[in-house]
């Protein structure tokens, strides 16, 4: 792809929004620096940032010698958590994920 800006060519980068930690991919011009992103790439970007904002903060607290995990109640609502109740804890290669009703 060649920059619109000075015609040169551009190449691919993967760079990261630190205040978030959203990684994303855009073309970089190795002459002026210039910086675009394809249609396919700004949905990607803009999936991850819907997904986010879906997120909510949670608090770990010890328990013992572990930590407990505070769900927020409409969350616990959705999927009929309460007290007791079970769930899988999955490592994945950017987090984890709990299951309900492991």
């Amino acid at each position: 792809m060649k920059c619109p800006l000075c015609q040169a060519m551009m190449v691919l980068k993967t760079d990261k929004i630190e205040q978030d930690g959203v990684a994303f991919d855009a073309y970089r011009c190795s002459e002026c620096g210039e910086e675009i992103m394809t249609m396919k790439q700004l949905k990607v970007l803009a999936g991850k940032y819907r997904k986010l904002r879906k997120a909510k903060e949670i608090t770990f607290a010890q328990w013992g010698n572990s930590l407990a995990m505070r769900i927020p109640s409409d969350i616990a609502e959705e999927y009929h958590l309460t007290a007791g109740s079970q769930a899988m804890l999955v490592k994945e290669k950017e987090g984890m994920r709990i299951i309900p009703g492991g």
